[in-house]
């Protein structure tokens, strides 16, 4: 078939469709006829990248299989009863739902359809609640949103709506709605007063140009409801579900809301499906009769959404929006920073939800928008200056790699690229470092505020004497058991030191006499946000130490080192910071199982830390914890070893981390135990570095420190078995998790 001919086939297309539809979009020219996972393919025949995943409503990719399946035997069942009956496939989805929303015992949720309705729903709950339980006057209930707001297109909806276009004579309008400026925490203060009954807001502001607010923010509007008696409402149809790489962006900040609007993703991208989850005491304002929708709940629309939020946890989608929106945010600010003109004025956004920012003095975003779908992107652009990133979870990195060369490209036809960028579109200046280029090279000082805050206990009692693992043998041993317990000694301290000088502050947990492996702290735990995840041992000679570990943990509590100690769960094992490695740069944390630790430890992990966990299979018996076959390097980097991953494991690293960013230890480094090493910034402390792994690690700028440890090489561990990392934060914010006054003066002042 011809150009022209194609051009006619879909032109007329497109005019049919004019002829009948209501002029309410404003498509890009394209008719797409059929889609799998993140491609879409038009009437010619023609394959787009799918860039924006229908607004997220298409998060887990075009016609994913178990979807479809899900689907289909529901409707060969029954789809549609309405609400006057029980059905069995409510409540499996809204369990599954109020669980993952965690907002307290005897919490709710109301389906319904689109995203619209249950933002209407929640305005109902908010003003009876107002009525009811605040006891605000009779029709003086007030809500208050954000500037820039989009919620939705019903008339009360647009009734508080501050985007003129969708406001235009349409009045008149809903009363009871005020505003404040998005991010402003002082505008907020101010415009709560007594009839407030809400503060309705999305995390982060999608229609409006993925606007973030200022860290902290969220925590402080939680703080000054709480104050003011005022119910949050966070409107999560587009960032909940995995956009953000959290389940839900309020979780970013370790809050949680008094209601939730979900939707979108929630219909695995076939159906319409959204949901209004709330406490007990918010959802009890609703009896029968109150409030209802006729096809809201039905068998098909649940049958579908379980089976999306099942996919999501199966095949790890919030993770891997985490790990691939860390490396999306960074390919587009490397654009942004190697510009020759400011045609790129921001990059915002969070997971795989971005924002680039154009210059409309210099272009416009439908132009490019417009000249991406002719080379085979499609995206969209919001207010005429910001084009959207929002591609399924599902897209693989290479098709994401891809799509950001060619939009690389298509700036470079508005405004011509730097002279010094060849081969890939988005080259770097020579004056820039690359993930591959060495860090400026500083000397080691030790700070005046402490650079790390780890743990260790001291070897006093440390000895080979049970085997639970191949390195060990009690037999060699004993043969020289006074020599090996003194080179443990001297290898521990000299470790200390090494840290010490490097400007950490050590905790040194006390032997205990009969427990040789409590020596290996990082298996005590699992540390982040100050709270820690106690272990639960699978190897009964192992058992004893867990009372003595949670004892030290008690007592770094009661002096404010940390502030939460929860155990692992019974019919769980866990081995701490050693099967559990938090990971900065892709906002994750990476989980082993096979052989020390349960493989659903990652879902409670991942629930107590509010971040997304990958569980990784360990298949070589010789490296039974993460931590002696993968060490997450400061810079982003992994060290890693590949032959103790099962295949799909592999799979995963390869996806989330990317081949420029994985460094393999040969079997040199990895039958040295290298591989279980501890990085602080750009210096990293090894047991073991073969001359091949020092040049990798110098050439990527970190300082290698190696420190023998030969002894506690036979009992199967090294340098990062000896610590446990204290200080580990999932978010840039104050160390304390409760926000008081000075904080919203920061706020304020920042604002």
């Amino acid at each position: 078939m011809t150009a022209d001919l194609r051009t006619r086939a879909s032109d007329a297309a497109i005019a049919r469709e004019q002829a009948v539809a209501a002029s309410n979009y404003a498509p890009l020219a394209v008719v797409l006829e059929r889609g799998r996972g993140e491609w879409l393919t038009d009437i010619d025949g023609k394959r787009y990248l799918d860039l924006m995943s229908a607004y997220s409503a298409v998060s887990h990719g075009h016609a994913h299989p178990r979807l479809v399946n899900a689907l289909m035997q529901q409707a060969h069942r029954v789809a549609v009863t309405s609400r006057a009956y029980h059905t069995a496939t409510l409540a499996p989805f809204l369990e599954k739902l109020v669980a993952l929303a965690n907002l307290g015992p005897g919490s709710r949720a109301l389906p319904a359809n689109g995203g619209a309705e249950s933002v209407e729903t929640a305005i109902k709950a908010a003003r009876r609640w107002g009525y009811r339980v605040k006891g605000i006057a009779a029709d003086r209930a007030e809500i208050v949103t954000a500037r820039g707001n989009f919620h939705g297109r019903s008339t009360t909806i647009v009734s508080f709506s501050t985007e003129p276009a969708y406001r235009a004579d349409f009045g008149p309008f809903t009363a009871g709605f005020a505003h404040f400026d998005f991010g402003d925490i002082a505008s907020l203060e101010a415009t709560i007063n007594e009839n407030t009954a809400a503060v309705l807001i999305e995390p982060i502001q999608g229609e409006a140009g993925i606007v973030v607010p200022p860290p902290g923010f969220l925590a402080a509007v939680r703080k000054l409801c709480d104050a003011r008696r005022v119910l949050l409402i966070l409107d999560e149809i587009q960032s909940g579900l995995g956009r953000t790489g959290r389940w839900f962006a309020y979780q970013h900040e370790g809050i949680k809301p008094d209601g939730l609007i979900l939707g979108k993703a929630l219909g695995g991208g076939l159906l319409p499906v959204s949901c209004f989850v709330a406490t007990a005491e918010l959802m009890a304002v609703f009896e029968p009769g109150s409030h209802g929708s006729t096809f809201g709940g039905n068998p098909l629309a649940c049958a579908v959404a379980l089976e999306a939020l099942q996919v999501m946890e199966d095949e790890q989608l919030v993770a891997r929006s985490a790990a691939l929106g860390s490396h999306l945010l960074s390919r587009l600010r490397q654009l942004r920073d190697e510009q020759s003109d400011a045609l790129i004025t921001a990059v915002r956004g969070r997971g795989l939800w971005v924002g680039v920012e154009l210059n409309p003095a210099l272009v416009r975003a439908r132009a490019v928008v417009d000249r991406l779908a002719e080379r085979g992107v499609l995206t969209k652009d919001t207010h005429e200056t910001v084009i959207r990133f929002a591609p399924p979870l599902t897209i693989a990195r290479e098709a994401l790699d891809w799509g950001i060369d060619v939009f690389a490209g298509v700036l470079a036809e508005f405004h011509p690229a730097p002279a010094h960028e060849v081969g890939r579109v988005t080259a770097l200046s020579p004056t820039r470092r690359t993930m591959n280029q060495p860090r400026p090279s500083a000397p080691v000082s030790t700070p005046a505020t402490p650079r790390a805050r780890l743990m260790m206990s001291a070897p006093d009692h440390f000895e080979v004497s049970y085997r639970i693992n191949p390195w060990m043998d009690p037999a060699q041993w004993h043969v020289s058991a006074e020599r090996l317990a003194s080179d443990a000694q001297r290898g521990w301290t000299a470790l200390r030191h090494t840290y010490e000088r490097l400007g950490a502050a050590v905790e040194v947990q006390p032997a205990v006499k009969g427990l040789p492996d409590m020596v290996f702290t990082a298996n005590s735990a699992a540390v982040l946000d100050r709270k820690v995840v106690l272990a639960r041992f699978l190897c009964p000679e192992r058992q004893g130490e867990e009372p003595h570990n949670r004892a030290f943990f008690e007592a770094m509590r009661a002096r404010g080192v940390v502030d939460e100690i929860v155990p692992t769960p019974q019919g769980l094992f866990f081995e701490g910071a050693g099967d559990a490695i938090w990971d900065r740069t892709r906002g994750l944390l990476w989980t082993g199982y096979g052989q020390r630790s349960s493989h659903d430890m990652q879902f409670f992990l991942a629930e107590t830390f509010g971040v997304p966990a990958v569980a990784l299979e360990l298949v070589d018996p010789r490296f039974y914890h993460l931590d002696t076959c993968m060490c997450v390097l400061d810079g982003g980097e992994v060290l890693y070893y590949p032959a103790a991953f099962s295949p799909t494991a592999l799979a995963l690293l390869d996806d989330m981390v990317g081949k420029d960013r994985l460094i393999a230890a040969g079997d040199e480094d990895a039958l040295h135990l290298a591989v279980n090493s501890v990085c602080l910034g750009q210096d990293a402390v090894f047991c073991y570095a073969s001359d091949t792994l020092r040049a990798q690690l110098t050439q990527r700028g970190y300082r290698v420190h190696v420190v023998a440890l030969d002894s506690f090489n036979r009992s199967g561990g090294a340098a990062y078995c000896l610590t446990l990392r204290l200080d580990r934060s999932t978010r840039d914010l104050p160390e304390r998790e409760t926000f008081v006054e000075e904080d919203l003066l920061d706020l304020r002042r920042a604002a």
